[in-house]
C-alpha cells in the first residue's frame, strides 16, 4: 500500500489511513488478517488530511483532521461506524484548536483547548455525539495523549505528564521527562528523553525505571502492560519485559525502516514496515503475535 498516513489498533482491531490497489480510504483489519477491508466512503472526510484515528466502541474509529498555517488553523472531528456511516463531531478554528483524539476501543474523546489554554476532555457518545464535558484543572496543553481503562495522560511539551480519569479527576503530575508515552489498565508506561523505560502507578508513583538496550535513538511506545515495544533508529522493533526490563529486539526492518511507531496490544505488537521499489515507498503491516514476545524474551 502506498499513501500510509494515520493509524490506530485497539485489542485485535486495526485502522489505517492508506491507498490499495489505487484506491484511497480508512481502512480496517483484524491482527494478522491477509486482507483489509475499505470503511466507506464516506469516511473521515478528507481522509488525505486525516492526522490521527483513535478506537471507539461498537467497532467505531474516530479521526482528527489538523490544518494549521502561519494565520489560521482548522480541527475536525469525524466518527465512522463499524459500518462506514460517518458522522461530523466537531470542529474548531482560530484560538481553540483541537489537538488529539483518543480511544481504547470502548471510550473515545477528544482534547479541546480553548483560547485561555484551558483543557477539556470531551467524550464522543453513540451514535457520534458529543457527552458531558470533563474540565482537565491544571493540564498542560498536550503534544500527546493516551487512555485505557478510564485513565487519561497527557504528554506536555517539557516531558512531564498530567494523569486524568476521564471524568477529570487529577491523579497525579509527574516530571517523566517523557519523549512518549502509554497508558495500559493500571500502569503509566514512559520511554524517557534519557533512553530509559519508566513505569509509574496511575497516581504518579514510581514502580520500575529500566535503561534502554537500543544503543542509538528510539522511537515510538507501546504496552499491553506485562511488555513495551519501542524502535530503535527506525531499523529494529524491542520489546521488553516490564517486570524486569530484559530488552530483546523482536523484528529487524532488514531493507526497510520502520518510520510509523508501533503498537501492542493483547494479540501482540504492529509495527508498519516501509520499503522503497523504484521511486515508490510501500508499506505493509508486520503482526507479531505475543508468542514471539514470549520467545523472544525467554
Amino acid at each position: 500500500m502506498t499513501g500510509f498516513r494515520a493509524w490506530a489498533t485497539a485489542g485485535d482491531r486495526i485502522a489505517f489511513i492508506a491507498t490499495i490497489h489505487g484506491r484511497s480510504g480508512l481502512w480496517t483489519e483484524r491482527f494478522g488478517a491477509a486482507q483489509p477491508s475499505r470503511l466507506g466512503p464516506p469516511a473521515c472526510g478528507k481522509e488525505e488530511q486525516t492526522d490521527e484515528l483513535a478506537a471507539g466502541p461498537h467497532g467505531s474509529w474516530g479521526c482528527l483532521e489538523r490544518t494549521v498555517g502561519n494565520s489560521s488553523s482548522f480541527f475536525s472531528v469525524d466518527v465512522i461506524s463499524s459500518r462506514g456511516a460517518a458522522r461530523h463531531v466537531a470542529s474548531a478554528t482560530g484560538a481553540t484548536s483541537i489537538p488529539q483524539i483518543v480511544g481504547d476501543g470502548s471510550y473515545l474523546g477528544y482534547l479541546l483547548v480553548t483560547s485561555k489554554k484551558a483543557v477539556h476532555l470531551v467524550p464522543i457518545t453513540a451514535p457520534g455525539r458529543r457527552g458531558r464535558v470533563a474540565t482537565l484543572a491544571g493540564a498542560p496543553v498536550p503534544k500527546a495523549a493516551a487512555v485505557a481503562n478510564g485513565i487519561h495522560a497527557l504528554l506536555a511539551v517539557d516531558g512531564s505528564v498530567a494523569v486524568y480519569t476521564t471524568t477529570g479527576k487529577r491523579l497525579a503530575q509527574i516530571k517523566a521527562n517523557a519523549a512518549s508515552i502509554a497508558v495500559t489498565a493500571n500502569r503509566i508506561v514512559v520511554r524517557a528523553r534519557s533512553r530509559r523505560l519508566v513505569v509509574y502507578g496511575p497516581r504518579g508513583g514510581l514502580v520500575h525505571s529500566w535503561p534502554l538496550a537500543a544503543k542509538r535513538w528510539t522511537a515510538g511506545l507501546g504496552s499491553d502492560g506485562r511488555y513495551a515495544d519501542y524502535v530503535g533508529a527506525n531499523k529494529a522493533v524491542h520489546v521488553v519485559r516490564l517486570s524486569n526490563g530484559v530488552d530483546k529486539i523482536l523484528a529487524r526492518a532488514g531493507k526497510g525502516w520502520y518510520f510509523d511507531g508501533v503498537s501492542l496490544e493483547a494479540p501482540g505488537a504492529v509495527v508498519p514496515l516501509t520499503t522503497q521499489q523504484g521511486r515508490s515507498f510501500l508499506v505493509r503491516l508486520r503482526f507479531l503475535p505475543n508468542a514471539a514476545l514470549k520467545r523472544s524474551l525467554g
